[in-house]
């Protein structure tokens, strides 16, 4: 009993110094994505982070999901893929989607990858004055990016995908079931688009303990002083800044790759052309995490079953989950290593 109660005082004591640094900490400043916008169309920048030292001659686009903000690859200078990936001599461009509003909630799937991503990796390649991309899909960008590269793999010279979801029908896919039993269709036409707010509910209670009880109970050991103060504030703001998803593409992707299992099936027509994942002749590598409790293992590799035998396909399995390979610094070394000697 006596342990129990000196627990419970060490705890509240640690919790009332992390609510003490918090409290007296000021206003934490942006940091990420400060860097110049070289185009525009419609919501969508395109993004340029100049290489350190000797620049790489062909140029590394990245394709981030739609879903949240591509702020978690530069969250802070400590924990950035994006400036880790340009200390290497990487000139990285990165398309920020914006945030969809109700003039938007007809745009397509076509629309993000024939027009878009179409349109992101055109004025790279203008910019950077290349002939070819190295293409990173990071999540459902990665989807999107192996449908570009299926219809256009003349333009990739080397692509990556980080943590993507393949195979919708796996076990373990929570994500994937809760989505084919819900009918989209109807909530878009309630609200016209997907709204974020209800999009951070689900996620939030795909681990209710994990993201809700324990979160709280660890807040006193995350928060020892102002930096790690800062780190967790910066978290917090990205978990909470969730566009909308433009209602016709949600529905979409819901139908087609969710409920369809569009790559795995080879179902998927964009463009008036079948994706097929044989079109791709760029090396690919895939780089999952072992824990991910959005993406199970097993769907992002089954990528590999899907390309052409005669592809260079490499994978890498980190140890941790969705966002660990993006801001934890074992696993963001591993994922910027592991790149950077595939773009060679």
């Amino acid at each position: 009993m006596s342990n129990s109660f000196d627990q419970f005082t060490q705890s509240q004591a640690q919790l009332g110094k992390a609510f003490k640094v918090l409290n007296e900490m000021a206003e934490v400043p942006e940091t990420a994505l400060q860097t110049e916008s070289i185009y525009q169309l419609d919501k969508m920048r395109l993004l340029h982070f100049k290489a350190k030292g000797r620049a790489r001659k062909t140029p590394l686009l990245i394709c981030y999901a739609l879903v949240n903000r591509p702020t978690i690859l530069d969250l802070e200078p400590e924990r950035s893929l994006i400036q880790d990936l340009c200390n290497k001599g990487h000139n990285v461009y990165l398309i920020d989607w914006g945030y969809p509003d109700l003039c938007d909630r007809h745009l397509s799937l076509e629309d993000y990858i024939g027009d878009y991503l179409a349109t992101a990796v055109e004025q790279t390649l203008q910019h950077a004055k290349a002939q070819q991309v190295d293409l990173l899909g990071v999540c459902q960008g990665g989807v999107f990016s192996l449908c570009f590269a299926s219809l256009y793999p003349e333009k990739i010279r080397k692509l990556v995908t980080l943590v993507t979801p393949i195979d919708t029908e796996v076990d373990g896919f929570t994500l994937s079931a809760m989505t084919r039993e819900t009918d989209v269709n109807k909530l878009v036409a309630a609200y016209g688009n997907l709204p974020g707010s209800l999009l951070n509910q689900v996620y939030a209670a795909l681990k209710p303990l994990q993201l809700g009880v324990v979160k709280d109970i660890n807040l006193a050991n995350n928060i020892k002083d102002s930096a790690s103060a800062a780190t967790f504030m910066r978290m917090e703001r990205w978990i909470n800044d969730s566009p909308d998803l433009a209602g016709r593409a949600a529905v979409e992707f819901a139908e087609l790759f969710f409920q369809g299992n569009g790559l795995v099936n080879r179902s998927i027509h964009l463009l008036n052309r079948q994706i097929d994942l044989r079109k791709i002749t760029s090396p690919v590598l895939n780089i999952f995490g072992k824990q991910d409790h959005l993406v199970p293992p097993k769907s992002s590799q089954a990528l590999k079953g899907l390309l052409d035998s005669k592809v260079d396909y490499q994978e890498l399995a980190l140890e941790g989950g969705h966002i660990g390979a993006f801001v934890g610094s074992g696993s963001r070394h591993q994922t910027v290593d592991a790149i950077h000697q595939h773009l060679k």
